[in-house]
């Protein structure tokens, strides 16, 4: 039977981190032998499309996508499905959560690259933040570091995920994880994510598991043996729809290595449970 790996990147085919090269050589070399002797790929991430983009062209073999959490869905040749959340949608879960856990800061995803809003309005700290981001290498996104960025995507980009940023720290993450719950609880055309620190917002309908079911229907695969692989929360949908074959990072929260069959320490090591078979 014909096999798909779907596989989340940060954490995951980007683990470990490689700033200069993007994927490790034995993670490259795998998935390109996967491919090379019959085998799909399905890069489903939170990163924008124009990112995977260019993870496929380092791949260097035809692969698919589903970027923004399930919000863009590329099938190998043309985007096949967009889904943003509404402008005035967004300001209204960032204004509750501002005003109820005075969070860290917002992340916004458009088309047009990744815009901030921090809470706290120095100079230096924004600075500090662009010049952290740029020690990330081949791993940033279209950075539009300024606030009058921020505000334009807010009123009038289209934003595909919202990034609600809680800080460093164990307590940090609880709050993030409590925050997840009650905005679960209240909005209903938004789906919402908690990972680690970061809470996780997309569209209505717009999910890891939602955009690989979708994928796969289009491009008559749903007949394949699929694998599906992921270390955080927004891959926890993809572990309760795909179970026979989920396999959840080992460096994972334990929250989120209970939903999936099997645990591993490094992406290549994939290769024993598919080739076995």
């Amino acid at each position: 039977m014909e096999k798909i790996i779907a596989t989340d990147l940060d954490g995951t085919l980007f683990y470990p981190k490689d700033t200069k090269e993007m994927i490790a050589k034995p993670n490259l070399f795998f998935i390109q032998n996967f491919i090379d002797n019959g085998g799909k790929v399905i890069l489903i991430s939170g990163r924008s499309y124009a990112y995977c983009q260019k993870t496929v062209k380092k791949i260097g073999r035809p692969c698919m996508s589903i970027s923004y959490n399930g919000g863009c869905i590329y099938d190998g040749e043309k985007i096949i499905y967009q889904n943003s959340i509404k402008n005035e949608e967004a300001k209204s879960i960032i204004d509750d959560i501002f005003k109820t856990y005075r969070n860290s800061g917002v992340f916004l995803m458009t088309d047009r690259g990744l815009s901030i809003h921090l809470i706290y309005k120095s100079k230096l700290i924004r600075w500090g933040f662009k010049m952290y981001y740029k020690t990330q290498g081949i791993y940033t996104e279209n950075l539009m570091p300024n606030e009058e960025d921020y505000l334009k995507e807010l009123n009038n980009g289209s934003i595909y995920k919202i990034m609600i940023y809680f800080g460093l720290g164990k307590r940090m993450q609880n709050r993030a994880k409590q925050a997840n719950t009650i905005l679960r609880n209240t909005y209903d055309n938004v789906e919402c994510n908690w990972s680690k620190n970061v809470i996780e917002i997309t569209a209505k309908n717009c999910s890891k598991a939602k955009g690989l079911k979708t994928l796969l229907e289009a491009t008559n695969n749903t007949d394949k043996e699929i694998y599906v692989v992921g270390d955080s929360g927004n891959d926890i949908s993809l572990f309760k729809a795909f179970p026979k074959n989920s396999f959840c990072m080992g460096h994972g929260p334990d929250a989120v290595k209970k939903y999936a069959k099997y645990i591993i320490d490094k992406f290549e090591d994939l290769s024993r449970y598919i080739y076995e078979k």
